[in-house]
């Protein structure tokens, strides 16, 4: 039998809550030793806990999405480093040549939706056209950091599916 691509094999996984990314974060009692989620969290030379701002951040969106599962969040995190990706080769190919800065969002948004923020509210092309890298950057950290809590979640159900088997 040919090996199951990832993604499929995690999709075949019962639907978990990505809130239940939480729970795992609060049974772990030294989370920075984890070797998937364990370089988000540190301690600090006085010996306190410190934690990635980042991680409040995507806790509070998978709570904040009641229906988020896992996977789905595990998607959402690879679909928004692909389009960091994508935009930044298609903005440099723009920029070499010769596309004015006042016209690449328009360009963006006219090759694709996504790519041009078609779906984004409130300021958000605003901040990308003044830092586009910056902003790109913090995008792909945040869906990094929701990928590899997705994961870990994900890791955790299937864990105790193969344990609980006699």
């Amino acid at each position: 039998m040919p090996d199951v691509p990832l993604l499929e094999r995690l999709a075949q996984l019962p639907a978990l809550p990505a809130s239940e990314a939480l729970a795992i974060v609060e049974r772990l009692r030294e989370p920075q030793k984890d070797p998937v989620i364990g370089p988000l969290f540190g301690v600090d030379d006085e010996g306190d806990p410190t934690v990635s701002a980042l991680v409040p951040l995507v806790l509070q969106q998978f709570q904040a999405k009641p229906d988020l599962t896992c996977y789905q969040a595990l998607v959402e995190g690879l679909t928004g480093i692909w389009n960091a990706a994508v935009r930044a080769a298609v903005v440099a190919r723009l920029r070499a040549s010769g596309l004015p800065p006042d016209d690449l969002l328009l360009r963006l948004q006219a090759l694709s939706p996504t790519l041009g923020f078609a779906a984004e509210k409130g300021d958000t092309k605003t901040q990308w056209l003044s830092d586009p890298f910056t902003q790109d950057a913090v995008l792909v950290q945040q869906c990094v950091v929701r990928l590899l809590f997705a994961l870990r979640a994900l890791a955790e159900s299937r864990a105790n599916e193969m344990t609980s088997k006699g």
